[in-house]
């Protein structure tokens, strides 16, 4: 083990470098209520947790929503306690940060799991860019991410998208549209989690006229839209369990039916799936069909947070305020730059959009710029500048974290008095909630 502070495999890499050599690792859980389970840690970062954006989802009530981040590096394995109530222990001490060069375990809540650290290591590829699209990164976990995506978009290959609110799913999803043979062709966006569950079936497949009460003329769904080019179902952790199995028919027959219509019709569509959740082990607890998983995840990558990649937020920063000041030369003064970097940007890289838009607006420079709720109103007061489905997640946001406590107040704190009160389905609402609290709850 070493002493802080540790090195990070976030860091700005040589850009020369084609790969990145990291120790790989596993664990097992060796006591607790998910005694046996194992699982391997496959990518660069990997969150232990009992929250959905968790990689391994624990059923310890004593666990935090997102309580370790392990990542990978290539001396050792990065172990970071991420905010929890409880701690993290090893060796009956409680640690914050602590980086593992052997076999270790450790306890979480009344988790003990155990972390291996494999003889192999693994290869990570390295694009040697810092952008794909408008996705900007140096860091090596985002050259890592881009240079898988650099060969998946020109391929026909489905592409499932994991990560936090915030964190640009949405802006690699049109950067490998625009980097696949269908570019010419329309990209369509539809939001899972914004459609009303009785509307999502002519969403996506559209309806005859007379289909059903107000259906006064035929219309098209987003599968046709799209035909010839691509569908980006954002939020698609959000599809009602009964649309599953209808989604999954059409992308395996490659047709559907819209409602009332007496024959199915051919697409021609590539897809796109992102979701804040891990659907992973939405899949394994039988919340989200593994079926439509697997056939989802494709190519499955997850977008780390800003907060595991510091070292952007500033190239990232400069880039918006140069586009917003239309100065190609224009750098951040050095007090901006400080306070950025020193920030720990829960709402990603859309909260520091935000941030750049109203200094480089307003000039002021104070920590009511980092509000999280300031952020959104100052979004607000210009929502057509953004395109619909970020402003419309925005206004939904807020909304969610205004609402959804005081029904729960209402319910007095009761979770499936407070669903029915809001009148969605409970699950809808455990998901609801947990998207607003903070990451140590």
């Amino acid at each position: 083990m070493a002493s802080m502070p540790l090195p990070d495999f976030t860091h700005t890499t040589d850009a020369r470098k084609t790969a990145l050599q990291v120790r790989s690792a596993k664990l097992v859980i060796t006591k607790g209520v998910d005694a046996g389970r194992s699982a391997t840690i496959d990518q660069p970062t990997f969150v232990i947790g009992t929250g959905q954006s968790a990689d391994v989802r624990l059923g310890d009530p004593a666990v935090s929503r997102e309580h370790v981040r392990v990542s990978l590096l290539p001396n050792g394995v990065r172990v970071r306690d991420d905010g929890s109530k409880n701690g993290t222990w090893l060796g009956g001490v409680r640690i914050r940060e602590v980086l593992l060069s052997s076999d270790a375990s450790i306890v979480v809540g009344g988790t003990t799991i155990a972390i291996t650290i494999e003889a192999d290591d693994l290869q990570l590829p390295l694009s040697a860019n810092d952008r794909f699209g408008d996705a900007i990164g140096g860091s090596a976990v985002m050259r890592n991410l881009f240079a898988v995506l650099e060969k998946v978009a020109p391929t026909e290959l489905t592409v499932l998208l994991e990560g936090e609110s915030g964190t640009g799913k949405d802006v690699l999803s049109r950067a490998i549209h625009a980097r696949s043979a269908r570019a010419s062709e329309p990209m369509v966006v539809v939001d899972c989690g914004a459609i009303p569950a009785t509307l999502i079936e002519s969403e996506l497949f559209g309806h005859e006229r007379g289909a059903f009460t107000g259906a006064d003329k035929a219309r098209k769904g987003v599968f046709e839209e799209a035909n010839g080019g691509t569908l980006f179902l954002d939020e698609i952790g959000e599809l009602p369990v009964d649309m599953q199995p209808k989604l999954l028919r059409a992308l395996e027959a490659r047709e559907v039916r819209p409602i009332g219509a007496r024959a199915s019709r051919p697409i021609d569509v590539r897809v796109i799936a992102a979701t804040s959740r891990r659907l992973a082990e939405a899949a394994r607890t039988g919340e989200f069909r593994s079926d439509l998983f697997y056939r989802l995840a494709v190519a499955r990558v997850t977008v780390p947070p800003l907060r595991d990649r510091p070292e952007d937020v500033l190239p990232i920063a400069r880039a918006m305020l140069r586009v917003l000041r239309n100065d190609p030369a224009l750098e951040i003064p050095t007090d901006l730059a400080s306070m950025l970097e020193a920030y720990t940007w829960p709402g990603n890289v859309r909260e520091l959009r935000n941030v750049v838009e109203r200094w480089a607006a307003l000039g002021r420079l104070d920590r009511t710029m980092f509000d999280p709720l300031e952020a959104q109103m100052s979004a607000e007061d210009d929502l057509a500048m953004l395109p619909y489905h970020e402003a419309r997640k925005i206004v939904l946001d807020r909304f969610e974290e205004k609402y959804l406590p005081r029904v729960l107040e209402r319910a007095g704190g009761v979770m499936a008095r407070a669903a029915e009160l809001a009148e969605v389905a409970r699950p809808s609402f455990y998901r609801m909630l947990e998207r607003i609290r903070p990451r140590g709850e």
